[in-house]
């Protein structure tokens, strides 16, 4: 399931990676402008994508006063966005993130290693979303990644990252 917060794990090893995924992440309100966003994108991002939705019942407390506390259920909503990165080793590692579409603006909930494409090694030459007129309607997300195992081969692969209603992903060879 997508609730685990795997970023211990990952940014113990890939330090370098720290700084891109804080400013990717970073609200709008924060930024000076778009054009200061776009000059401090870090240069190894290769590709993001964002779209689908995601939603999900979590509890809240206010304290009324000095000895209660309610606990209320609040419905948060939000989108997913994939990044593409060049490591290294000129490899490619792809993250995929839940953003909350908070009352301050877009805040970063999770980010998730798609550990199955580290392992292949491979290079990532494209991403595109299943759907680009920017409206789901249904949860969840799918994002076709193109990518080469061998960089002198011709034609790219076409996987799959796809998190289905519940929240689980997967990352597959495309079908269609």
């Amino acid at each position: 399931m997508f609730s685990q917060n795997p970023l211990p794990v990952i940014f113990c090893s890939l330090s370098w990676l720290i700084a891109p995924v804080i400013l990717l992440g970073a609200s709008a309100s924060a930024m000076e402008t778009p054009q200061t966003e776009a000059e401090i994108t870090p240069v190894r991002v290769l590709a993001v994508v964002s779209g689908g939705f995601w939603q999900e019942d979590v509890e809240t407390t206010n304290e009324a006063d000095d000895s209660e506390t309610e606990t209320a259920k609040e419905m948060r909503r939000g989108y997913f966005r994939s990044i593409a990165f060049r490591s290294e080793d000129n490899t490619s590692r792809l993250y995929l993130q839940r953003i909350w579409l908070s009352p301050d603006g877009p805040t970063v909930v999770d980010t998730k290693e798609i550990e199955a494409l580290t392992e292949l090694n491979a290079y990532i030459t494209d991403m595109r979303p299943e759907n680009s007129t920017g409206v789901a309607s249904q949860p969840g997300f799918v994002t076709f990644i193109y990518l080469k195992q061998d960089p002198a081969a011709t034609e790219p692969d076409t996987w799959e990252l796809y998190v289905d209603e519940f929240g689980d992903m997967a990352f597959t060879p495309a079908t269609n």
